[in-house]
Formats: structure tokens, C-alpha cells, sequence
């Protein structure tokens, strides 16, 4: 994986704008393979939907990357973070080149708005359920890794050293006779 970089000012250039239903502006956005589209821990502002390529989502446990999906066309993500307010819950990457949607965190809380009360609540349980989700998979991934390496450490430790070849025997002690004679006495 290269260095987690963002979109770059010609991918963001290159985006197109266009409108879902009057007054709501969608861009379109194109990313190179191994660009960042956001970083956990960053403020959340806006949702996307993935319309080509594959998405890599990954959170960061104790230092290292863990995978939590590949996403694909359809897909839509970073919208925990829209929703709720709160920070990134993990980086996104293209996998490969990809073109995604942004959806605006006002366009997002304008819809949920307009919801019934139930449905509001419906979702906010929704997302808390799947942050613990997230979480416990990636401490869960990370402790059997761990345990993984762990087992292969001890199973090299047990494992016995490769035994060495015996060493070749000298020709007199290969062929007695042959050495000496045919009376076994001096050549």
C-alpha cells in the first residue's frame, strides 16, 4: 500500500456535479488505486456511494491496518460519520480506480429529518450497532492474529533442529580391502 495521500486537485477537478432531485447537488468524483478518500479520526462531513471500482475500508489497531471490507459498486459508506457528527471510524481507499458519489452531510440530515421519529431512532440504534460491530471485529481480528503468531512462534521452538548429514567416510574406510591390498596388509 503506498502513503495515504487525499484526492488530489485534478481529481478534483475532474469531478462532475449533478442533481439528484432540484436543490440537491451530488459531485461526482474520480480516484486513482491506492488514494485515501478519507482518514479515520477526520471530521465527517459528507457520505459516498461507490459507482465503479473497489473501496478498501480499514481501521487501525494497535498501530496496524485491519481490514473491515472491499466494497463495490453500490456501496455506499462514510455515513456513520455524516450521520452522527462524530469523527472517521476508519480509512477508506481505492483499490483500484474508482468513481464515487459524494453525498453532503446536509443533504444526508435533511432526509433524515424528514423521517418519522421511529425511523430516526431506528437508525441512530442501527449505527451505534454497527460501530460495536467494527470495533469488536477489528480487536477480534488483531487478538488472532496475535494468537496466530504466537502459535507459529511455539511450533518453531519445538520443532527439532534439521539433522545434519553424516559426514562422508574416507575412501580407506569405504573400501578396506581396496586401500590395502588384497590382504588387507599395505598396498
Amino acid at each position: 500500500m503506498t502513503t495515504f495521500g487525499t484526492a488530489s486537485q485534478h481529481e478534483e477537478e475532474t469531478a462532475t456535479s449533478f442533481r439528484a432531485k432540484q436543490g440537491e447537488l451530488l459531485k461526482r468524483v474520480p480516484y486513482e488505486k491506492d488514494k485515501v478518500i478519507f482518514r479515520e479520526g477526520h471530521d465527517g462531513t459528507d457520505a459516498y456511494v461507490l459507482e465503479s471500482g473497489r473501496i478498501g475500508v480499514f481501521k487501525t489497531t494497535e498501530g496496524k491496518p485491519v481490514r473491515l471490507a472491499v466494497l463495490e459498486k453500490g456501496a455506499m459508506f462514510g455515513e456513520m460519520a455524516a450521520i452522527t457528527g462524530e469523527r472517521r471510524s476508519a480509512t477508506t481507499i481505492a483499490l483500484e480506480p474508482c468513481v464515487v458519489v459524494r453525498i453532503s452531510k446536509s443533504t444526508i440530515q435533511q432526509k433524515i429529518g424528514a423521517c418519522d421519529p421511529f425511523v430516526r431512532a431506528l437508525i441512530a440504534i442501527l449505527i451505534n450497532n454497527l460501530s460495536r460491530v467494527n470495533e469488536r471485529y477489528a480487536t477480534t481480528n488483531t487478538v488472532a492474529e496475535k494468537l496466530l503468531n504466537d502459535l507459529k512462534a511455539a511450533q518453531i521452538e519445538k520443532e527439532p533442529a534439521p539433522a545434519e548429514a553424516p559426514a562422508p567416510a574416507p575412501a580407506a574406510a569405504a573400501d578396506p580391502k581396496g586401500a590395502r591390498g588384497k590382504d588387507g596388509g599395505a598396498p
